[in-house]
């Protein structure tokens, strides 16, 4: 039984600690009065296969020591990729250029603006996938996108180099890893993996935006000039209204 729930309106983050098993629920109410529409993620306060527990996790991510002790922790690798996603969005709408930029301690990297390294740019071996998704996990371990054309990214079968969990500098080989997150032995050898810690997470976040798309919103109803409010369904019955206006006493 969850006995408790912790609140954020950030999606991404909802999704790196769904990816990481802590439940989920959504909650969205629109302001009549603003046109506003809120959407409320909350997050159980433990997750339901792992030792891990919300509140302490995200204390451990603000204050910085869980980079520091772990910094390939899944929630980490997640919140990386959520990054990649945002700002290749951005650069499909305005155009701009990004590359790669190592994390602290070069054990990842994450997107910025520039230009991608000119010998990456023009490598021979490239592989094509048209899943933003992967795209923005690669991205986490060194793979950058070097091409986008309707829908298809095209990268560099090898990226730049990062420090593996084992300590040892590696270039990840994006299509062999690709190949292995498809037919799900990377998670089932490797669970650990960082581009699965990664894909997981932007997969748990297509999941809650489709469930967004799909769920009733609550409308908050408030009396002009008074503190009384009252939620009610989007697609409430004329009983219920006739009942909120005597809630409201609005003759």
């Amino acid at each position: 039984m969850i006995e408790g729930w912790w609140p954020t309106h950030n999606v991404n983050l909802a999704a790196c600690l769904g990816a990481l098993g802590m439940p989920v629920r959504t909650d969205i109410v629109l302001d009549e009065r603003s046109g506003d529409e809120i959407t409320t993620f909350y997050l159980g306060l433990q997750s339901l296969w792992h030792a891990l527990h919300t509140d302490q996790l995200i204390q451990r991510w603000h204050s910085g020591e869980l980079e520091h002790a772990d910094p390939l922790h899944p929630f980490l690798c997640g919140l990386r990729a959520s990054h990649n996603a945002v700002m290749l969005e951005r650069s499909l709408r305005n155009g701009r250029h990004l590359r790669l930029a190592a994390t602290a301690g070069n054990h990842a990297t994450i997107y910025i603006e520039g230009d991608e390294l000119p010998s990456l740019r023009e490598a021979d071996e490239l592989i094509e996938t048209n899943d933003p998704a992967l795209v923005a996990a690669l991205g986490v371990i060194g793979i950058p996108v070097i091409e986008h054309e309707r829908g298809c990214f095209r990268l560099p079968r090898f990226g730049h180099s990062v420090i593996a969990i084992s300590g040892e500098w590696v270039r990840h080989d994006a299509q062999e890893l690709t190949k292995q997150l498809r037919d799900g032995s990377l998670e089932r050898d490797d669970p650990q993996h960082p581009l699965v810690s990664a894909y997981n997470a932007r997969c748990v976040h297509a999941q809650i935006t489709t469930h967004l798309h799909s769920t009733a919103r609550r409308v908050l109803l408030r009396k002009p000039r008074s503190i009384r409010s009252a939620f009610v369904a989007e697609d409430a019955s004329y009983d219920m209204l006739d009942r909120v206006q005597r809630h409201f006493r609005i003759p």
